[in-house]
Order: structure tokens, then sequence, then C-alpha cells
């Protein structure tokens, strides 16, 4: 099973009906304000299907051009990510363009407790290390300072008012996610299994095709660690279709 632009049309009509749970588990975290403002926005998190459709529903309802320049940010990302540390492609400046509807794991950055949050840092640790073992089987040394980057606990998010935050609540936030998204059937664990989570990965595949996505990145990665040369990757990214010009029916 893949997420074609056809199923996706098809979610994007039923997931509306679980945005405001969606919306109803956010608001059970408070806002936060924090001195390192986008400092720790260097990488795009994992989220669940309905977040990714709740993303697709903003990056379709975007001017031609932010939409198409913001696609194409998103396909790059997934084509270097394991060679270079790049910034989230939301970021613009100083601004997250869809911070009003951020991810869970945007929102939880910063709240969960230091031994939370390492354990949850060591566990990406050992993913970064497998991962790092599996491209060298391929063929590919990525870079050391790349599998060892790992996003710093913050402390400098701070919770405004007086609303109390601790692992019990963000768990339970988070599964509450999990449990709106399994809405979607099989779906759900489609993007998790086969895509890992990853929106960068969904719209890379729908663009050039699963199996060619992966492959595609695999080249681009062996040429950025063994020269530097970016030449293909610009020409690949320069071709990315306006994919969720496709979708904007479905948000009517």
């Amino acid at each position: 099973m893949i997420l074609s632009r056809e199923v996706i049309g098809g979610l994007l009509r039923r997931a509306p009906a679980y945005y405001p749970g969606l919306t109803e588990a956010y608001n059970l975290l408070p806002e936060t304000r924090c001195q390192r403002r986008t400092r720790c926005c260097s990488l795009l998190p994992e989220m669940t299907l309905l977040e990714a459709l709740s993303s697709i529903r903003n990056l379709a309802a975007m001017p031609s051009t932010t939409r198409t320049a913001l696609t194409r940010s998103l396909v790059r990302y997934f084509l270097t990510n394991s060679a270079e540390i790049s910034l989230c492609p939301f970021l613009r400046g100083a601004e997250c363009l869809i911070y009003q509807e951020r991810f869970f794991g945007c929102r939880a950055y910063g709240l969960w407790s230091t031994d939370h949050y390492e354990g949850r840092a060591g566990r990406s640790r050992q993913a970064k290390e497998c991962t790092r073992l599996q491209w060298e089987h391929l063929g590919v040394r990525l870079p050391r300072e790349v599998v060892e980057f790992q996003v710093p606990y913050c402390t400098q998010v701070k919770v405004v008012g007086e609303v109390a935050v601790d692992d019990t609540l963000l768990i339970e936030t988070q599964d509450r996610i999990e449990e709106l998204s399994r809405h979607l059937g099989p779906w759900h664990e489609v993007f998790r299994a086969t895509y890992f989570a990853d929106l960068s990965f969904l719209l890379a595949s729908l663009a050039f095709g699963l199996r060619e996505a992966v492959a595609t990145k695999f080249s681009v990665v062996r040429d950025l660690v063994r020269g530097g040369d970016k030449r293909r990757l610009a020409a690949l990214v320069e071709e990315v279709p306006d994919t969720a010009a496709d979708w904007g029916p479905s948000l009517q």
C-alpha cells in the first residue's frame, strides 16, 4: 500500500472531521516563550498522518509561488538530510510558516523532563547509528557531524501562565493525537511504517515515485559526501512539480 495522490485526496476529505480533536489536543499544552527562538528548528519532526494531512491542507491553501517553493524545500530536505544538517523547511527567517498549527513534536520540545528527553535522545542516537551502518553497507560513509548531531535539551522554553506540565500530560496528549490519526484506517500505519512518519519523504515519493525517491536520495547523498557536487540536486529540485495544487479541490 502506498499513499498515492488519489489516496491523499480522499484522506484530505476525511481528515476535517478530526481536526477539531487535534486542536483540542494541542490546546492541552500551554503557550510557551523561548529566548532561543528558531535555533532548535534544525529538523522536521516525526508526526502522525493526521498532522501531515493538516500541514498538506495548509500547503495547498498557500499562494502558488509559496506552495511550490515550500514543496521543493521539503523534497530537498528529504534528499539531503542524511548528508547535511538542514533547517526545518517550514522555517522562513525567524518565522514558522505553520506556527499556529505546528506539530506536537515542536510544541512538546522544551517541556519534557530532562530525563525523559535524554531517553528519547538516546533512542534517536541508536536509530541514527543503525542508519549509518546501513549507508556504510551500501558504500556511503555519512558525515560524522550529521550522524552525531542532536538538538540539545533546551532550558529556555518558558510556560506562559500557571499551567502545570509534566511528562504524563505530554504522553497522554501524544497518545490522544495518535488515536485520532488511527481513525484514518490503515493509512495511519502505512505513513509510519513506509514513510517513517516523515512528511518530506511522502512528498518526495509523490514527486518521483516511492522506489525512485529512495534511489534518488541515495544518489544525491553519495554525490554530496564524495565531492559536494550539488548540480544534480539542484536540477532535481527544480523539476519538482506543484503537487499540492492537485489537492486544492479536496479543501472545497
